[in-house]
Order: C-alpha cells, then structure tokens, then sequence
C-alpha cells in the first residue's frame, strides 16, 4: 500500500508538470516553473550538413533563402512537450538556474547563451532589459513585470505551447487577461508587433513604430507557431547602421506570411516579431572542421551580445 501511495504520489507530480499531451516512452517533461539547463545534446543527432537535428523529442531543420534580394535564415522546430521552448537570460551563462533579473545587466554572446543551457537551437528574445520596450513579462511561468502603456503586442505561450496575443497591450488588458488565464500562462513577451496571424500578415503600409523603426530597411527577428508544438525561427539579414540594406516591418510581414504557406496550408497561427538590429540571430550548432560549434548562423561577421534567448531543448538524456 505505501509503495503504491509514493507511486501515484510521483506520478502526480509528473503529471502537474504541464498538461501536454503523452510523451514517448522514458521522455519526461522539464520543470515548466524553473530556470536550468537541459539535456545535452548528443552529436550524433547533429547531421553533417549542418541543417538537420533529430531526437526523440526534437527536430530543427535549417534553411535559407532570398526575399527581395535580402538573404534570410529559418529554423523550423518540432518537440514533444511545451517545455522545451525555454525563455533564456544571459545570466545563465554565469549560473545555470539564473533568472530574469529585473534590473540586473547582463549580456553575453548568443553561442555562449546556447551553450550554458545545453539549447539545441535558440533565436534572440525581446531585450528583457529595457522596460521601456519590453513592457511585460512572464518568464517560466513567474510573472515578473507589466508596465504596458498601449505601444506594443503583447506574445503570450500558453502551458501547451500556443501562441496568441494582446494587441497595443495596456496595463489594464494585461492584467484582465492574466486575471482569467494565469494558471494556463508559461511565458509573455513584448516587443513586436504581430506580423502574421491566421495565416495572413497584418501590416500594411502605413503601419509606424518609431521604436522599432519600422519604415526602415534592418535586419528583423521573428518567432512563429506553425502548428501544435510545431514553430519556425526566422531572421532576414541588413544593415542595422546605414538602413540601406534589410527589411522594413512590413516586408517581413510579408516574408513571414510567405514562409508560412510553404509551411502549411492554413499559413502561420501567428507570427511575432522580436529584437532586430544587430540583435537578430540564430544559434545552432555546427559541425567545424569535426568539431560541433555553437554558432551564429545569419551574418556571422556581424552582432552584438545579447541579453535573453529563447532556446528549444532537448528530452533525450
């Protein structure tokens, strides 16, 4: 009888962890309300290409292109449990289970982010940093900061991995929408905007944010939720100093529109867009001279260090 107690006892556990759908056999799910490394990656699951990783629980495939003679680079991702989409700092490259420090600055490459917290691939986040641009934020299900004034959209991922979105989120449309789905909430991020959503873009020409500086060419980052635990890294190269090069937000509203119908027949759920500049990047680990490499995949000769990432991690230990 007391074997069976602790039994259901650890199994409940498990169970609480998140309310994903059944796992392979031996895969568990991480700590949806903590901040750690994962799984090491094993390399052999790196294929030689450098633009294919598989496990049992994660597959990222890599691509690149051209879009209006701007070159950009995808990342489209497959896991088995939302919590393997992970809200990275870069304080984790110091200690491991690091949080979200409010007022703490830290910055450290993308590769040295990726590789403190064993990510299989990773893109650059919202610039947590700034409150004045990253108004709100949940990070592993801790609520951490809403200081939203109607400026910016709002990107929430839900306990199961679904993506929707508070538009020109105020203070008060946060805390309505906290108040009615907290318990279900893993993570909140703010810069914007929504590019596409239901599989069409939603910036049209007239579309200003002086923040992001929208109406000029630069280089642009941009997560997107194809399908159910299924979601694509995006980043377009540019010039992030003479604006001569690169894309507007509205071009890349439309190159994210573009990638999702080749992605699906019913095009992205909702595409987001995050930090851009010299910020844009893509981390995955390349095979260099025989050795697996974090590197930076767009513009390797240029970026800047970076405060946070999101990483997708591996199950398989």
């Amino acid at each position: 009888m007391r074997l069976n107690v602790r039994f259901a006892a650890i199994l409940l556990a498990l169970l609480c962890l998140a309310p994903c759908g059944a796992l392979s056999a031996g895969l568990t799910p991480l700590p949806m309300n903590q901040f750690m490394a994962g799984p090491v990656p094993k390399n052999v699951n790196y294929r030689k290409s450098n633009t294919f990783y598989q496990d049992d629980s994660i597959s990222v495939k890599i691509s690149a292109g051209t879009y209006q003679g701007v070159r950009y680079t995808t990342a489209r991702v497959k896991i088995a449990h939302a919590s393997q989409l992970r809200a990275v700092s870069a304080q984790q490259v110091r200690n491991p289970r690091a949080g979200f420090g409010d007022s703490t600055y830290n910055t450290a490459t993308g590769a040295q982010i990726a590789q403190a917290v064993n990510a299989v691939v990773g893109i650059n986040g919202d610039y947590f940093i700034t409150d004045d641009k990253c108004q709100v934020m949940m990070r592993q299900c801790k609520q951490i900061r809403n200081r939203a004034d109607g400026r910016f959209d709002v990107l929430i991922v839900d306990k199961n991995g679904d993506f929707s979105a508070i538009r020109k989120c105020t203070a008060s449309d946060y805390k309505a929408y906290y108040k009615k789905n907290n318990k279900n909430m893993y993570q909140a991020f703010c810069f914007g905007p929504v590019l596409v959503q239901d599989g069409e873009h939603t910036i049209g020409e007239k579309y200003e944010n002086r923040d992001i500086i929208a109406r000029k060419k630069t280089q642009r980052a941009a997560i997107a939720q194809i399908g159910p635990l299924e979601y694509m890294l995006i980043v377009s190269d540019g010039d992030s100093v003479a604006y001569t090069e690169g894309l507007t937000v509205m071009e890349f509203s439309l190159l994210c529109e573009k990638l999702g119908k080749q992605a699906s027949k019913t095009g992205f759920q909702l595409a987001y867009n995050l930090d851009g500049g010299n910020s844009a990047a893509i981390i995955y680990k390349k095979w260099t001279k025989g050795k697996l490499e974090y590197k930076k995949l767009n513009m390797v000769n240029r970026g800047r260090l970076l405060s946070d990432m999101i990483c997708f991690y591996t199950l398989v230990r």
